[in-house]
């Protein structure tokens, strides 16, 4: 049986609450028709029992309140009625749009049915025997994607703009700043530091927005919109550090750069990878970028100055320290600025100095240097140390030269005099010299931190050209010593002893 619509259901309940109104009237009425068919009863007396005119009276001065109200709302009754024939059409199709969710639920129920009755034949794609999607989740999909494709539905919500491009979606205003503040807190969350400023460095905005419902699944976590924001890709791909490997070998294995590398693992540090350890090879583009403000005050040492002092004693390039110079120290407070937790910059407000520096004098040589050429004898690259790995096979590979154990900074010395011919970074050997004696010899010096001397310098025996480090493909900080003869590496050793 079809239901009445809501114009049939008022006028029922308008019929009923009328004639209930009117029903003391027509009771009044009926006695008055009694009267007036028993012409002879009562004539002469003219009893009040059935004078309708005492009657009407007396029922008015009793219950008129009742009777004005009635008839106020019997007018209001007339006057909705009249405003309801002129309503819009959208209002008159009420049952219309009732009756269309009411079909929207139906295929609703359908898709249900078909997605149950998908899963239950095992033909749902997607989902594998060892790792299958629950009930609920094959449902969602299955109702998510008919109604986005078959019926067009879209929901409103609200959306995260920066600088104009979508970033995420909810449902709700307070979800977005929800997320955003979770955002501000996680660069933000050290109680031992204090914030001055914290913004957005992108112009971020939150508008009420119209999306298909098939779009919101990519958003209905807000931690994991929030690494999304934060990583500006959901790509995940990662490396699994193996023996031998490190920062160098991993980058050049994929052909990215090794300070990609670093940002995209910043909670690692390069010197302690450890065999098994998980690595990222995605390089984080944050969608929105957090700048804070931190105030910090700090003992800051004040670098001295160097004076030199020229002497005949030594040879030109030489140098001998004199006095030591000892490094001052200064009170600062400053501003730090950051960008998502990484400092950019610092402004000093004001210092006060704790110790004044002591300038360091140093001796340096004036003499003319021996000849810039091979004698055909070579000299230890370094004052001390002691060979930590020597020339010969090694991890299955050959090991063309030794290396000597020194701590980082440590000078080296030219082994005998002649020509560079490289200075530089030079792959897994870091920052590399190259020298060229003559009569085909030539020294290679390995993983230093510092270089002195430059491509197409003369140079000669005992010359200080680079200071040892721990750059290039090192496990510690040592140096690396080749010997070459005719471009054949040979064992130093044979050469030199440590």
């Amino acid at each position: 049986m079809q239901n009445k619509d809501w114009k049939d259901q008022f006028l029922d309940k308008l019929a009923w609450f009328i004639a209930t109104l009117a029903s003391p009237f027509y009771g009044l009425y009926s006695g008055y028709k009694r009267v007036k068919r028993k012409k002879s009863y009562y004539r002469g007396a003219r009893s009040n029992r059935y004078n309708f005119k005492y009657k009407f009276n007396k029922f008015m001065e009793e219950k008129h309140h009742f009777v004005y109200a009635g008839v106020a709302v019997l007018v209001l009754g007339i006057v909705g009625f009249t405003v309801a024939a002129f309503m819009p059409d959208s209002l008159h199709n009420a049952s219309s749009v009732a009756d269309a969710k009411g079909a929207q639920k139906s295929e609703s129920a359908v898709v249900q049915q078909s997605a149950v009755a998908q899963l239950q034949s095992g033909e749902a794609q997607g989902v594998s025997d060892e790792v299958a999607k629950s009930e609920e989740e094959v449902l969602l999909d299955q109702l998510i994607a008919n109604l986005d494709s078959v019926s067009g539905v879209a929901v409103a919500g609200y959306e995260i703009e920066a600088n104009n491009e979508f970033v995420a979606y909810f449902q709700t205003r307070e979800e977005c700043e929800s997320v955003l503040d979770a955002l501000k807190t996680r660069y933000t969350d050290n109680e031992e530091v204090e914030y001055l400023r914290t913004y957005f460095q992108e112009n971020v905005e939150i508008s009420r927005k119209y999306m298909p419902v098939g779009q919101w699944k990519s958003f209905v976590d807000s931690e994991q919109v929030l690494e999304y924001i934060i990583r500006g890709t959901n790509e995940q791909k990662r490396h699994i550090v193996e023996k031998g490997e490190n920062f160098w070998v991993i980058a050049k294995g994929y052909g990215i750069p090794v300070s990609d590398l670093v940002k995209a693992n910043p909670e690692i540090v390069p010197e302690r990878l450890q065999i098994g350890q998980q690595i990222s090879l995605v390089v984080p583009r944050p969608l929105i970028s957090v700048y804070t403000v931190e105030y910090a005050e700090y003992n800051d040492e004040i670098q001295y100055d160097i004076e030199y002092e020229d002497t005949a004693s030594m040879y030109q390039g030489e140098y001998r320290t004199k006095v030591s110079g000892e490094k001052g120290e200064r009170f600062v407070e400053a501003e730090v600025y950051k960008v998502n937790g990484l400092e950019v910059g610092r402004v000093i407000q004001s210092e006060e100095i704790l110790d004044e520096p002591t300038t360091k004098v140093v001796y340096r040589g004036t003499k003319d240097p021996p000849p810039k050429k091979g004698t055909g004898v070579f000299a230890k690259p370094t004052s001390r140390g002691y060979i930590t790995s020597g020339f010969g096979w090694r991890w299955g590979r050959q090991h063309t030269g030794i290396d000597i154990g020194v701590a980082i900074g440590t000078p080296v010395t030219a082994a005998d005099g002649g020509e560079v011919i490289f200075s530089g970074t030079k792959g897994g050997y870091g920052k590399c010299i190259i020298i060229d004696h003559g009569a085909n010899m030539k020294t290679l010096y390995a993983h230093n931190s510092k270089l002195y001397v430059r491509k197409g310098d003369k140079v000669f025996k005992g010359q200080t050209i680079a200071a040892s480090g721990n750059t290039g493909r090192s496990t510690g900080p040592h140096l690396h010593f080749e010997i070459q003869k005719n471009g054949v590496p040979v064992n130093p050793t044979g050469y030199i002893s440590y």
